[in-house]
């Protein structure tokens, strides 16, 4: 065995584990809330109010389009939820993640072999949840940030999944999780006690 596989072998062990990936999310989540609480009390709210919606699109465009290699954009979505509309917040950061996340299904359809060293594990279970599930299975992908989304992506260009209910099927899942990321920014918001 290479070191590099030893290395990438140790890393998913690691990174597997419920308790790391939510400590993981925790903590930057947590950081991020602070960091945008933070920012909204020293920033001109008008200047902060009129890029938030193209802010909000952009990153989780940018964070959706990486694949194999999570971006946690959920803060960014928590936290726009705490100044911005919650509603509009969770269409706009819909919109952006589910054009992001085309990038995993391009990806199957031109060679997952190449993106999927040392992931042919978590790329069977995958496919697996696909053939049983279809549709529901890139729902329940989209809307639970604990699964990683670019497996089912992947599975679903590679094999010729039909386009129209993938993207549905992500942006209804992006949706309610979107929206639920908002809403919890907005109601955490009023928790913290502003200076």
């Amino acid at each position: 065995m290479s070191l590099q596989s030893l290395l990438y072998r140790v890393r998913d062990e690691f990174l597997s584990r419920k308790v790391v990936q939510v400590a993981i999310f925790a903590v930057i989540l947590g950081l991020s809330f602070l960091g945008f609480w933070l920012a909204r009390s020293h920033l001109d709210p008008e200047s902060f109010l009129a890029r938030g919606y193209v802010g909000v699109f952009t990153v989780n465009l940018i964070t959706c389009a990486s694949i194999l290699f999570p971006i946690p954009g959920e803060a960014v979505n928590i936290a726009a939820g705490a100044t911005l509309t919650p509603m509009t917040v969770a269409l706009v950061a819909t919109a952006g993640a589910t054009i992001g996340e085309m990038t995993a299904y391009a990806a199957g359809i031109l060679g997952r072999k190449v993106l999927l060293r040392g992931y042919s594990r978590q790329y069977a279970h995958a496919e697996g949840w696909m053939k049983r599930h279809g549709v529901f299975a890139v729902f329940l992908f989209a809307l639970i940030p604990m699964l990683v989304y670019d497996l089912i992506g992947i599975v679903a260009g590679s094999t010729r999944y039909h386009l129209g209910k993938f993207v549905a099927a992500t942006f209804a899942g992006r949706f309610l999780r979107c929206l639920l990321e908002a809403y919890l920014g907005y109601s955490l918001i009023h928790m913290l006690p502003l200076s």
